[in-house]
């Protein structure tokens, strides 16, 4: 004795297993894929929908209107009805048989709808037809109609690439239709193989066993070409309606995230779609979209002799901030653990980590992974794509859902879909606040090459079977998306709101440091003897009058942000003024700082050019607020012309004390030079160029036992030039003029604000000087750059 079942059950494999129409028709694509068809045809000729069928019979039964019509006038409405519901685009041949057959019906309500059934059923169908290798009458009888035939199975194992491997796809069709019709042969057969099955014997009204119902293929027409070969796979007594819209929906949305969509035009390279002859073309995802992602990451799993390698690179492409993925070996061993959950005793751990066993990595295999983020909120148009952001947010919307699982370049379902979260996206984000990197926001795909063996799928198309390798693959991927991904967002997005607060707070800041020098400048007095007083009282009025200026120009950069509404436009607005009053505070910080150390150093005598030095500087200050103010004008930059020899040995003099307190060694070669410039630029660029190179040289000091600091200064008559030189860490080649933009800093963010530099720059630039790193590599450390040179030639 052995198991039978009953004829229904074929049911539970086919129709009521498969999710819905589209998963049928993919699975009807797989076959005619796995039969190597190098082009599939899918067509759909509709001349009327199953509601229109449902609806005329309803008609015709209604009992009302047998009452109070007579029976050929009730099937005349009916004929009319069908008539005018008839789809447009139908084959105009078409329509007129089908009109002829229910026209010579009309002589009875009973033989009105047998012939309106039959029409439906002949009139009405999709087909999917490949030229692939095909199948032999033999194929038809021992393969198509067994079903669970693992005939592919061993070629999987061989290493073979078949999409399918269970023999139960082809029963995907009864969802579709009633009614399937096959029609095949190979290359060398003499005749056409076909195979009629209606899937109503298999209902669940009937009591019979499957081996009660004879299914037997037959012998067709003789070929006209011997090397002919492919199957048709014609499906009818459709059981929805397939009109132009839902079928182009259909294509256009579902199939189209099927075929791998992140490689242009592979669909319709692969399928011709046409809905009664007119072609539909499968979409792609659009590269102009992904360009316009705010965040990606990419990267491959691969396996470097017998150590698995994971590679790739996570990018915030808004904010322009980007780190690497470099795992390997026993790296990633550790972070494919999967972690189960258990039931524990207070205080011990809620979950336990299993780890991979190596075998289970080796048969995941390599895989790649392309994620694209979006913040909605944020998003713009984009060229040649979208009119506006709300357009391209449609865009994000039709092919979200999270990544995208392919085999081979074809989808592995549901992964990706509206009701799965294989990666835990939405749990997390809907966690916290802001909802970031949830599934509405993401577009991705995770490609596989691993074989049935190691990544096998439910008969019910719904994911994976669990297994070391599928446990292995999503460890890994939910490790990149929600340690490196979202780990980077927020981290640049929390760097980004303290910035903004920062960009608002500076508005005010110049207050507090009034005071500073304020403060200062009394403690200036009190040591100073009476003849310095004069030039004392001119410091401190051009620093009330700095503070003044300052004042006046973030009024109405107060009441120009206040006209904003918006967040970001208001942090857009600050960032471009940004660069204007951080210019003003950094400076006005330098000369306070400066000033402090000059009063706090009682070994260091105060000095009438160290004061005129900060007059200069803060004469320049206000010179430069002036720049800034669009209602009065630049103000005329004065330009003197003075010895660039004096002016050095005047500003080193200033940091003579801080250079003895480090011990750095001065090298100086300072021949007269005379210079035409606005001496407190000069002096501005000098401090800049001093103050890095003593920063770096202590922080070398601190790092290298037994270190000598020194710096070189010199002029050249001859070139025009200044070089200031030193034998601290240098920099890399590649940030030549990196260095030279603004807020680029290599310090910490309590110390650098990367402007000196860029400022430094700006000011020679005025003068059409030139401030640039000399080319040398390796004066004194291999592979590094020292030396700036202020090229005053013009």
């Amino acid at each position: 004795m052995s198991f039978t079942f009953a004829a229904r059950t074929l049911l539970e494999l086919g129709k009521e297993l498969i999710s819905s129409d589209e998963v049928a028709l993919y699975e009807l694509i797989k076959n005619s894929v796995d039969a190597k068809s190098p082009k599939i045809f899918i067509s759909a000729r509709i001349v009327f929908t199953r509601s229109i069928l449902n609806g005329a019979i309803s008609m015709l039964r209604d009992k009302d209107a047998k009452k109070s019509k007579s029976s050929l006038s009730l099937v005349e409405d009916v004929f009319h009805f069908v008539k005018s519901s008839l789809i447009e685009t139908a084959p105009e041949e078409a329509k007129q048989v089908l009109l002829g057959r229910l026209s010579e019906a009309t002589v009875s309500a009973s033989r009105f709808e047998a012939e309106l059934n039959a029409s439906y059923i002949e009139e009405n169908w999709i087909e999917v037809r490949d030229i692939g290798e095909g199948m032999s009458f033999e194929d038809l009888s021992k393969v198509f109609l067994r079903i669970g035939t693992r005939s592919r199975r061993a070629d999987n194992i061989a290493g073979a690439q078949y999409l399918g491997d269970k023999g139960v796809g082809r029963l995907s069709a009864m969802r579709l239709g009633e009614r399937l019709g096959v029609r095949t042969t190979r290359a060398g057969d003499t005749r056409w193989h076909l195979l009629d099955i209606n899937w109503r014997l298999f209902s669940h009204d009937t009591d019979v066993d499957i081996s009660d119902v004879k299914i037997k293929p037959t012998e067709g027409e003789f070929k006209k070409d011997q090397t002919a070969k492919g199957t048709r796979i014609r499906i009818s007594d459709l059981t929805g309606d397939w009109n132009p819209d839902r079928f182009r929906d259909l294509l256009q949305g579902k199939i189209a995230r099927m075929i791998d969509p992140f490689e242009a035009g592979l669909a319709n390279k692969l399928l011709e779609v046409r809905h009664n002859e007119n072609r539909i073309l499968v979409p792609s995802v659009p590269p102009s979209l992904l360009s316009a992602a705010h965040a990606s990451a990419h990267g491959k799993l691969y396996f470097d002799k017998e150590e698995p390698v994971l590679e790739g690179r996570v990018a915030y492409h808004r904010y322009a901030a980007e780190r690497p993925i470099n795992q390997r070996g026993a790296e990633i061993f550790s972070l494919a653990q999967e972690e189960i959950k258990r039931r524990g005793k207070r205080g011990h751990a809620a979950v336990r980590l299993v780890p991979i066993q190596p075998d289970a990595l080796r048969a995941l295999g390599p895989f790649s992974f392309d994620v694209y983020w979006y913040n909605r909120r944020v998003v713009e148009k984009v060229p040649d794509l979208t009119m506006n952001s709300s357009e391209t947010r449609d865009q994000v919307a039709q092919w979200s859902g999270g990544p995208m699982l392919y085999r081979y370049g074809f989808r592995v379902l549901p992964y990706g879909e509206p009701q799965d979260d294989w990666l835990s996206l939405d749990v997390v984000a809907f966690g916290v606040s802001g909802f970031k990197l949830n599934r509405q926001q993401v577009i991705g795909r995770v490609r596989v090459w691993a074989p049935h063996t190691a990544l096998s799928e439910q008969t019910n198309r719904q994911g994976l079977i669990d297994s070391d390798a599928a446990s292995a693959l999503r460890t890994i991927m939910m490790w990149v998306l929600h340690v490196e991904l979202r780990t980077l967002i927020n981290e640049v997005d929390a760097a980004e709101k303290v910035t903004k607060r920062n960009a608002e707070i500076k508005a005010l800041a110049f207050r507090d440091t009034h005071q500073e020098v304020q403060d200062a400048v009394r403690a200036l007095r009190e040591r100073l003897d009476p003849s310095s007083q004069p030039l004392v009282a001119r410091v401190a009025s051009g620093v009330d009058e700095l503070a003044s200026q300052c004042a006046a120009l973030v009024q109405r950069i107060d009441d120009a942000v206040k006209e904003v509404t918006s967040d970001r436009e208001k942090f857009v607005y600050l960032a471009g003024i940004g660069l204007m009053t951080e210019f003003i505070f950094h400076e006005l910080d330098r000369s306070v700082s400066h000033t402090l150390r000059l009063v706090s150093d009682s070994r260091k005598s105060l000095t009438a050019s160290s004061l005129r030095a900060l007059e200069d500087q803060l004469i320049t200050l206000q010179k430069r607020i002036s720049a800034f103010d669009d209602l009065t004008g630049e103000r005329r930059q004065s330009k003197s012309t003075f010895d660039m020899a004096d002016l050095v040995r005047d500003v080193l003099e200033n940091h003579a004390g801080e250079l003895a307190r480090h011990g750095i060694k001065l090298h100086s070669k300072l021949p007269s030079l005379k210079v035409k410039a606005v001496r407190g630029m000069v002096i501005q660029i000098l401090e800049n160029l001093f103050a890095n190179a003593i920063y770096w040289l202590k922080a070398q000091d601190r790092y290298q036992v037994g270190f000598h600091p020194q710096i070189w200064v010199e002029l050249n008559i001859s070139e025009k030039t200044l070089t200031v030189e030193d034998n601290g860490p240098g920099i890399a080649p590649e940030r030549r003029e990196l260095i030279f933009q603004p807020f680029i800093t290599s310090k910490p963010a309590s110390i650098g604000r990367g402007l000196g530099l860029y400022i430094s720059r700006e000011l020679a630039e005025y003068h059409e000087w030139q401030l640039y790193l000399d080319s040398a590599v390796g004066r004194h450390r291999k592979g590094r750059l020292s030396v700036f040179v202020l090229d005053m030639g013009g």
